[in-house]
């Protein structure tokens, strides 16, 4: 599994795929009884070890409902 993508926003993780030469799928998977859900940021739960494949799921993002990020 590629741990470097996980947690990345989506497209963020298809940017690293692509400055290497990967072309990846992505299969998007959530919660049964929020098949309605648009909110938050689709963030990578799964890499392929080739990074071709992808799986995001969303989540509320905190940043952009105007909390700050505690590092």
């Amino acid at each position: 599994m590629r741990d470097d993508l996980l947690g990345l926003p989506l497209e963020r993780a298809l940017d690293v795929l692509r400055a290497e030469g990967v072309s990846a799928s992505v299969t998007q998977t959530r919660a049964p009884k929020r098949t309605d859900e648009t909110r938050g940021v689709l963030r990578v739960v799964y890499a392929s070890d080739d990074g071709e494949r992808l799986t995001v799921a969303r989540f509320l993002d905190p940043i952009a409902d105007g909390q700050q990020e505690i590092i």
